[in-house]
């Protein structure tokens, strides 16, 4: 199946804000977190478009992550998917096509998941490496190869 990325909008933040907390919420409940006023302070403190793609499997949204190259590498945030394609390759197509472009530009990919994520296996499949934690969340990198 094809992976397509667009790029976001600002007018996408609300529908965005909807796919967080439905990709979230289990996680975040888990360890005590789930507040949604604070949810969407977080997320709007952070949103911005100009990194931001949406994820299209086939030509239908499918979720969106956000992209930052910064000096010391890349930083990945905000991979959200929708419920009902979560658990079928959605997620690891679009992070091959991601790794692809970060590993051609020689870039580390950093990101951070929350302790009680299933999120956490999916990233040290894909060779993402512990570096350290922090309250609730775990901190990965990934090197491009050598």
């Amino acid at each position: 199946m094809a992976i397509t990325f667009t790029p976001a909008r600002e007018e996408d933040f609300e529908p965005l804000l909807a796919l967080r907390g439905a990709a979230l919420r289990e996680s975040l409940e888990r360890v005590g977190r789930f507040n949604p006023q604070r949810g969407r302070e977080r997320f709007r403190a952070g949103f911005s478009p100009e990194h931001t793609l949406l994820i299209h499997n086939e030509g239908v949204f499918a979720g969106c992550v956000t992209v930052r190259d910064e000096v010391a590498g890349t930083w990945l945030e905000n991979l959200y998917l929708r419920p009902e394609v979560q658990g079928r390759g959605v997620g690891g197509r679009a992070m091959a096509e991601i790794l692809r472009r970060t590993d051609a530009a020689g870039r580390t990919v950093r990101l951070s998941v929350l302790m009680e994520s299933a999120a956490n296996r999916f990233y040290q499949r894909l060779g993402f490496i512990e570096t350290h934690r922090e309250d609730v969340d775990i901190y990965y990198e990934r090197r491009p190869p050598a």
